[in-house]
């Protein structure tokens, strides 16, 4: 069962989490390209398809949204960001597919051994982050993604086996 194909994609979903913490070491462009393509590839409402992808490469503009954006902190200490650039003309389904997107590039990362943290900015902080990637409103730049190779301490479990998550009885209802 261990290596059967589904199996293999659930234990990756299952196993899929958060990474803030990232050594000095660079992104391989082949690592990159093949997050770029999942994300690409990934579905939108209508087939819309409304992102674009910015590469944040620059330390210094990393820097810079992590003191703009308190929830994108993390960007700052990696060696790579992704931004995902929405052009601001529906909000629901963009929120949608932005977080569709988001995800993808997650599982994708850790797919290739790497660690990617979501980041975000407030409402009140898009306008300076966007000003400083050079997005023209009303398109904005929301999320980023940190992408980069985890520290051991950010690979070491927060919690014991199977005490991460609510039991699916607590949550999970039928009718």
């Amino acid at each position: 069962m261990a290596n059967d194909p589904s199996e293999v994609v659930l234990r990756a979903l299952r196993r899929t989490r958060q990474i803030r913490s990232f050594t000095d070491e660079g992104v391989d462009e082949a690592a990159l390209g093949s997050i770029l393509e999942v994300a690409r590839w990934s579905g939108s409402s209508e087939n819309s398809q409304p992102w674009m992808f910015l590469v944040v490469r620059r330390s210094a503009e990393r820097q810079r949204i992590a003191e703009l954006a308190r929830y994108a902190r993390h960007v700052g200490k990696a060696p790579l960001a992704i931004a995902i650039v929405m052009p601001g003309k529906d909000p629901e389904t963009e929120a949608y597919d932005e977080g569709r997107v988001a995800e993808r590039i997650l599982i994708a990362a850790g797919a290739l051994g790497l660690g990617a943290g979501i980041g975000w900015a407030e409402a009140s902080e898009q306008a300076a982050v966007g000003a400083l990637l050079e997005v023209t409103p009303p398109a904005f730049a929301r999320t980023i993604i940190s992408i980069g190779h985890p520290t051991e301490a950010a690979l070491r479990p927060r919690s014991g086996p199977r005490t991460g998550r609510r039991p699916l009885a607590e949550f999970v209802r039928e009718r």
